[in-house]
């Protein structure tokens, strides 16, 4: 429980008190290179497949529960419940799930050949109830 409280406490602001601005980029690109390597591990040529595959991996890997909401030609957007970095917080008012937005993109990179667009629409810790992740496709 410790490692999460370091984890949240980092993601919630202290990187950019110590970093400055834009620091929180620290999380999302350690989060893309980790989606993007469960991504290369998990890979099936059928989408459906491919979901399945990393709504089980962020299960059991404690980051989440991902739940697919939208998949078409410009956009998916999945919500993540029980956030690794703010399941349980009371709200701060902003949005902090930095790493969870790079490991969806991450993920998405794989299953798209090139790098998109991905940010959160919605944080547990900006009292929305759940995170939200959209990725931009083309």
């Amino acid at each position: 429980m410790l490692v999460f409280r370091v984890f949240r406490h980092f993601s919630a602001g202290y990187v950019e008190e110590v970093l400055g601005r834009g620091a929180a980029v620290v999380f999302q690109n350690g989060g893309r290179e980790l989606g993007k390597e469960a991504g290369q591990m998990l890979y099936k040529p059928n989408t459906d497949d491919y979901l399945k595959e990393v709504v089980q991996f962020v299960r059991d890997s404690r980051i989440g529960i991902l739940i697919p909401r939208q998949l078409d030609d410009k956009l998916l957007v999945v919500d993540l419940d029980e956030c690794i970095t703010c399941a349980g917080m009371a709200s701060i008012s902003k949005r902090i799930c930095h790493f969870e937005v790079g490991f969806v993109a991450g993920i998405t990179e794989i299953l798209i050949k090139k790098k998109p667009k991905a940010y959160e629409t919605k944080c547990g810790a900006n009292g929305e109830g759940t995170c939200q992740v959209t990725v931009e496709l083309g």
